[in-house]
């Protein structure tokens, strides 16, 4: 078997140079996360993602859906996410429409049997709480001495769980709902670090009268860093980039 190493800024770049190096497309490899790597946090330090990488021997088969996001790894899982997932989940929760109570209650039923089938099927020691239902938004919190190894490297293995079980119900389900997965207090304590960040960030854009560039981050960070600088009567921010090179970016007002 022949086996490759590639690198990339993402998994799933990394992914797309093994296949190119293999001569193959995507479709036709298997593939080993051998480093995450890291965009740093706020522009501090940048390392590539690695993978390991093979032709397949055996075409891969397709079972539910359930069943093969229950087999992925955490770093599968983040190359399912994908790069741009983050800004179709932004629109689609703008465009999409608010759902009747009936079919909410179903999506939340489906969501939930989705979370169980995938927690047992990968074998960890978690259970999904519904915490809060609405007919726009769904929170709910993992459970379980494994839960961990479900928040992954900065929230990713997360993310990625939480579109795709999102997907999955919605197949069931069609209703376009806002899904919060959450395990250990994750979210809060990472949105908290994200607004001490922007604020930082804000008063050294009003010390220096220049702005300040942020590091590429996805959909759901730079929401953050645009409410809590909202109201700033000194600065305001802005997106500019494209797909995973999308940034914000503090400016001072004239």
């Amino acid at each position: 078997m022949n086996t490759i190493e590639a690198s990339g800024r993402s998994v799933e770049e990394a992914v797309r140079a093994a296949a190119q190096q293999l001569g193959v497309s995507v479709d036709e490899i298997e593939y080993e996360v051998i480093d995450h790597g890291s965009k740093g946090f706020l522009g501090l330090g940048q390392t590539p993602a690695v993978v390991k990488a093979w032709i397949r021997t055996t075409p891969e088969e397709t079972t539910d859906e359930s069943e093969r996001l229950s087999s992925l790894t955490e770093g599968a899982l983040e190359a399912e996410l994908g790069q741009d997932l983050e800004e179709e989940i932004e629109e689609a929760l703008t465009e999409g429409p608010v759902v009747d109570a009936d079919t909410s209650r179903a999506f939340d039923e489906a969501l939930m049997k989705t979370l169980r089938d995938v927690l047992s099927a990968m074998k960890l020691e978690a259970r999904p709480i519904l915490r809060s239902s609405s007919r726009e938004e769904t929170a709910i919190e993992l459970v379980g001495s494994d839960v961990a190894i479900l928040i992954g490297k900065h929230g990713q293995t997360l993310d990625a769980l939480q579109y795709l079980v999102g997907i999955i119900a919605n197949r069931v389900v069609p209703a376009r709902k806002r899904v919060i997965l959450d395990a250990q207090g994750y979210r809060e304590r990472h949105k908290r670090l994200l607004e001490e960040k922007a604020r930082e960030y804000a008063d050294a854009v009003r010390r220096e009268g220049k702005e300040a560039v942020l590091e590429p981050q996805p959909a759901r960070d730079r929401r953050i860093i645009h409410l809590a600088l909202a109201n700033d009567p000194d600065v305001y921010t802005y997106s500019e980039g494209e797909g995973d090179e999308r940034h914000v970016v503090i400016s001072p007002k004239k």
